[in-house]
């Protein structure tokens, strides 16, 4: 068979006219050609092990395509100026959370491969690495952490955090996300795994949780505060919702270290203009508000009233990740996941190319993968 029609017939859309099919393919083979137009072998990670083959936790039975949510899991009503953000927000999730799943599995957050970065193991152990070590930043162990415990995964992705802290501990573990598909595919993906009396899922606002004041012992927030429009609202919110000595851990993307506080990058002037331009596009293509650095939320915790455990510089620790995703958007799989997402709209396409503006923007020092450890006093 002619190789359009193969990759058409595996997408999905070998009925679709072929004219239009032809088009959507040339657009997807022009955007490839023009995101690797710019070169990555500078990035390349040799030490690392090559991305090794995900075993799904699903049934065969239960799919991971797409599909609206059931009743009571629409999203949540978007008020005010960040509405919009919000609705790209859970776009972008639901566009591109399948392809992700079929690639890399239930985890979607950077690995950790040592401290300097340079330890040799899989991918896929690199990201099961990351929450043991944010664990570990945090200070949570089996004699801070048990089955009484309540865990708050604010971000939650489809879940793979929240299940391997429910089955290491032994806690209860609710995850939220503006995604529904995101929502669905957590809860399928926990039943699987016989997690469901441990692990809930469902569409609910960090900015505006949907729950009683003083209710978790834990809030986990990994890679994702950095789409947080209002960060100050944000760890209020974690403030109300934690129990006196909770913990809130939480690893996000920041920009580098300067001297001026300004709660976001466009008008940060201790940032060059090339590195406020770079990080506009990426903002662009994640849906992101703006970037802002670690000291923004070390500021507003410690006037909220927390108690500063810890924090860190994650960005060697994580350096091999982002061309690991640049090699796997390359390959076979990759490439025909993308033409497939097609159908739904560009935003996992335009995702694919800001991963050259991320590995550029680590490279360069500008942006940081930070930690940090708050608590809620007694």
């Amino acid at each position: 068979q002619p190789p359009a029609l193969v990759v058409f017939e595996f997408a999905g859309m070998a009925r679709a006219p072929a004219a239009a099919s032809a088009a959507m393919l040339a657009c997807a083979v022009a955007a490839l050609i023009a995101l690797s137009a710019e070169p990555t072998q500078a990035f390349s990670a040799p030490h690392v092990l090559p991305l090794a083959a995900r075993s799904s936790t699903l049934p065969p039975s239960t799919s991971l395509r797409s599909r609206a949510p059931p009743r009571g899991m629409a999203g949540p009503t978007m008020m005010g100026t960040d509405s919009g953000l919000k609705e790209r927000i859970a776009t972008f999730y639901d566009q591109s959370s399948p392809l992700w799943e079929d690639v890399w599995g239930e985890h979607m957050h950077m690995g950790f491969y040592g401290e300097d970065g340079k330890t040799e193991k899989t991918d896929a152990q690199a990201q099961v690495d990351m929450v043991d070590r944010l664990l570990s930043h945090g200070g949570v162990t089996s004699s801070t952490l048990g089955s009484r415990s309540k865990v708050l995964d604010v971000g939650c992705g489809v879940g793979g955090s929240s299940r391997h802290i429910a089955k290491r501990f032994g806690c209860s573990v609710k995850g939220i996300t503006l995604s529904p598909v995101q929502a669905q595919h957590a809860n399928d993906r926990s039943k699987a795994a016989k997690l469901t009396h441990v692990t809930q899922f469902e569409v609910a606002d960090a900015l505006d949780m949907p729950y009683e004041d003083a209710s978790f012992d834990l809030v986990w927030s990994l890679e994702v505060a950095e789409h947080f429009p209002d960060r100050e609202k944000w760890l209020e919110e974690c403030w109300r919702v934690l129990k006196p000595g909770g913990r809130l851990l939480v690893a996000t993307w920041t920009h580098r270290e300067v001297e001026d506080v300004t709660g976001g990058h466009k008008s940060n002037m201790c940032l060059e203009k090339k590195e406020r331009k770079l990080l506009d596009k990426i903002c662009k293509y994640y849906a992101l508000p703006e970037w802002v650095q670690l000291n923004d939320y070390t500021t507003i915790a410690r006037r909220l009233g927390f108690t500063e455990e810890s924090t860190d510089d994650w960005s060697a620790a994580i350096a091999p990740f982002w061309p690991a995703v640049w090699r796997t958007a390359l390959s076979w799989k990759g490439f025909t996941g993308l033409i497939k997402t097609l159908k739904q709209g560009l935003a996992t396409l335009l995702g694919a190319r800001a991963v050259l503006l991320m590995i550029k923007g680590f490279k360069k020092g500008l942006i940081r993968m930070s930690a940090f450890t708050f608590v809620k006093p007694q």
